[in-house]
């Protein structure tokens, strides 16, 4: 057994007994983390330092690799991130980022992953409400990538081909890319003009374009992605949360050419 300390991000909570909770850590130096905190809920009534979702700290914990749930010693609690429970949309958007790590994360090493994530969640909390959609894509979109899910966007998932830099092409959902204007449309496939290439090469970078057209349509895409490639066929709960996911009407269900 040894003691680590390390920077975490609190992604979930279940009670355990009276006094105690079960949590659900993303951590700096152990990537995902579940954890036994004995004695958390009586020290939050009596007005000690309450757990907060999404809050991030500095976690101590007694670690024994063979155990499934380890023991959380201390934690001290740096960035609260209150505004995001402030707010519908941006709460929706944490919880998708939260959805992925949870599912995906104990595959991969932490490092790059955590920072994306804590600073993720650090814009979402701080942006306006007119740029949460370009946020919210930037933070799922470069988490998809980091977890080796990213979208072939370069070359035709039917015949390899790389797309010109000014031509048409198809998102191919159960492909994961595009297709080449050559190759045309299978059921389902959406139109995807250049420029939107350019934009998702930028949410796969973590950026958000300068200039964002029909956010729906962006997030519709994301949103079946995710759907197809990474939960299973089970959509994200948070989406029917979120102000721009569309209703969806057949004129908005295609990444728009953003020119």
């Amino acid at each position: 057994m040894s003691l680590v300390t390390t920077r975490a991000i609190l992604l979930r909570a279940h009670p355990y007994s009276e006094t105690s909770r079960v949590l659900r850590f993303y951590t700096q130096g152990l990537g995902l983390v579940g954890v036994m905190a004995r004695g958390v809920r009586r020290g939050a009534s009596r007005g000690r330092g309450a757990l907060v979702t999404f809050g991030e700290g500095v976690a101590v914990l007694s670690v024994r690799r063979s155990r499934e749930l380890q023991s959380l010693r201390e934690f001290t609690l740096q960035r609260t991130r209150f505004g995001l429970a402030g707010d519908v949309g941006r709460l929706a958007g944490a919880s998708m980022a939260g959805e992925l790590v949870l599912r995906h994360a104990a595959q991969e090493p932490p490092g790059e992953l955590y920072e994306v994530l804590s600073a993720g969640l650090d814009r979402l909390e701080a942006t306006g409400r007119k740029d949460l959609a370009g946020e919210l894509l930037a933070l799922v979109w470069q988490m998809v990538g980091l977890l080796g899910f990213g979208p072939e966007l370069e070359a035709c998932t039917a015949c390899g081909r790389f797309l010109e830099d000014e031509e048409p092409g198809r998102f191919d959902l159960m492909a994961g890319g595009v297709r080449c204007s050559g190759c045309g449309a299978v059921s389902g496939s959406r139109l995807v003009g250049p420029r939107s290439r350019v934009d998702l090469r930028r949410f796969l970078l973590g950026e958000v374009p300068r200039r964002l057209v029909k956010p729906r349509a962006h997030l519709s895409l994301l949103e079946d992605f995710i759907t197809v490639h990474m939960l299973g066929g089970r959509r994200p709960r948070s989406f029917r949360f979120f102000q721009f996911r569309p209703s969806c009407s057949r004129a908005d269900r295609y990444v728009p050419d953003s020119r």
